[in-house]
């Protein structure tokens, strides 16, 4: 049985064969709206202490009640302006439109709407540290069908967007004047102390404003299997997918899995987590119940079962301070060397690594935030190429491997629904990527751990943010960029304006049944 018809099995049995609806359920909001701008924000400004920072994306009906709440501090008229934006934000993924209430038993409902949006980019590929020169202005537009009712709730979120053509790191097809995809589309089934969900939509687990080192929404989303089982101060979270397929040496047809599952505790201010992933193949290797199931330790299970993968081990913590912000951490190791098989286990350790600080104080509204992350030259990859952490060659957590990078910004709320972040920020690239083929056993002595190769260093200077009015949304993120050692050659060098803003229409128009 394969993991769709297992997520469709169990998600049609729990759905319609419990009688007992906890909660009411609700869609997501999907973490590349503007609305998680506003979110960001407003948490950096001490606001939203009832939701997690490390894990997303949040569920419409969760940030309507953080709004509710947010109302009742006392709060100035730029950060009470970001809840309204945040609101209309929201309002999109409602089945019910400014609703006044949060009931638990709602009639089963659905709502459609859309928008139609330009992008302006000098670079095809999204990450602006490392932009390319393909360079103009591209349409495209998202029809987004939302339905809940009792424990039930979901999304169906296709769109037609012309930049994916431009994208190198875009797998689909890139032939056509217009290129698309369905970003999310999924069912859930949603109650007091669990969850059940398949289908597709990004997730994050780490520090709320970086990619995730073990599960992050870099990826275009995939299909998936998400169970969670306990409260917000302590549950259980699972995810299981299956891959796209590979071929070995022989040009036989391998198949790919993955898992990973996450206990996380919440205690007053403080947020603790711990994470297992597991990336499984094999030619005609099936869906393996023991590598999925939430409760097994499966750093076990690959030593004691001899079960054979790729694993990674992380941990995160998050403290808030009304005092002094927000600080955040996440460990991530994928390979690091204990064992005595020389030569080997002798390659370098493979890890990645986040610190981060957000809403320290400067004054008034004013904020200011500094982190920095790194991962590790052979991070994300084995000897064995299916064993690759990534799906259609774009990392489950991060996009790259062999770098790290240092932020420092300006957090500022100077205008009214226009949330701002300038930062300057520097990134030391290696030649090294978990797309290439691993080192030979007789080359680990003289593979760096780090920054392998040619390193290019890009320093950027610019400024990110969002602001919405009436009909029009408009987010971005401009500025110039330094270069050394550009595309790895020594001694060259490139300063160029890098930037890509999103300008979009949303008519205050749906349909609903």
């Amino acid at each position: 049985m394969t993991i769709r018809a297992i997520g469709v099995a169990v998600s049609v049995s729990l759905v319609f064969g419990t009688k007992t609806v906890m909660a009411q359920a609700s869609p997501y909001v999907p973490l590349d709206d503007i609305a998680y701008t506003y979110v960001d924000a407003l948490m950096s400004r001490g606001l939203f202490r009832s939701l997690t920072i490390l894990e997303r994306p949040y569920t419409e009906r969760a940030l309507r009640s953080a709004i509710d709440s947010a109302r009742a501090d006392g709060i100035s008229p730029v950060v009470s302006s970001y809840l309204d934006a945040l609101t209309d934000a929201v309002e999109k993924y409602a089945v019910r439109p400014n609703a006044t209430d949060l009931a638990d038993s709602l009639p089963f409902r659905v709502r459609g709407s859309g928008d139609f949006y330009l992008t302006a980019q000098t670079s095809g590929r999204r990450e602006l540290m490392l932009a390319d020169d393909t360079s103009g202005i591209r349409p495209g537009g998202t029809i987004r069908v939302m339905y809940a009712g009792g424990p039930i709730a979901g999304s169906i979120r296709p769109l037609i967007d012309s930049r994916l053509n431009a994208d190198p790191e875009f797998a689909g097809r890139k032939d056509r004047k217009l290129a698309g995809r369905t970003e999310d589309g999924y069912l859930s089934a949603q109650w007091r102390y669990a969850e059940l969900f398949f289908g597709r939509a990004a997730r994050n687990w780490g520090p709320s404003t970086l990619y995730g080192l073990q599960l992050g929404n870099y990826a275009y989303t995939y299909d998936h299997l998400y169970g969670r089982f306990g409260s917000d101060k302590a549950h259980v979270s699972s995810v299981v997918a299956r891959l796209d397929d590979t071929q070995d040496s022989t040009g036989a047809r391998v198949q790919r899995y993955f898992s990973i599952h996450r206990l996380a505790i919440k205690l007053r201010s403080w947020e603790f987590a711990a994470s297992e992933s597991y990336l499984y193949t094999g030619v005609a290797r099936g869906f393996e119940p023991s590598l999925a199931n939430p409760f097994n330790i499966l750093s076990l299970s690959w030593r004691n079962e001899q079960q054979q993968g790729n694993l990674g081990l992380g941990g995160e913590i998050a403290y808030r301070s009304a005092t002094w912000g927000t600080l955040a951490g996440h460990l991530f190791i994928d390979d690091f060397q204990i064992d005595r098989c020389n030569p080997n286990c002798a390659e370098p350790s493979s890890y990645g690594l986040t610190l981060s600080a957000e809403g320290l104080p400067l004054g008034g509204d004013q904020r200011w935030f500094a982190s920095y992350t790194r991962v590790s030259n052979l991070a994300y990859h084995t000897p064995d190429p299916a064993e690759r952490y990534a799906v259609f060659n774009i990392g489950l957590g991060r996009g790259f491997s062999d770098y790290d990078e240092a932020r420092i910004g300006l957090d500022v709320a100077l205008l009214q629904r226009a949330p701002m972040r300038l930062y300057l920020a520097h990134r030391r690239q290696g030649e090294g990527d978990y797309r290439l083929p691993y080192p030979a056993a007789a080359d680990y002595a003289t593979t760096p751990g780090i920054l392998s190769g040619v390193v290019m260093g890009v320093t950027r200077a610019a400024v990110s943010g969002a602001a919405s009015l009436k009909y029009f949304e408009v987010e971005g993120d401009v500025g110039v960029n330094r270069v050394t050692n550009n595309a790895h050659v020594t001694g060259a060098s490139r300063t160029a304006l890098e930037g890509r803003i999103k300008l979009a229409v949303e008519p205050r128009w749906s349909i609903s049944f």
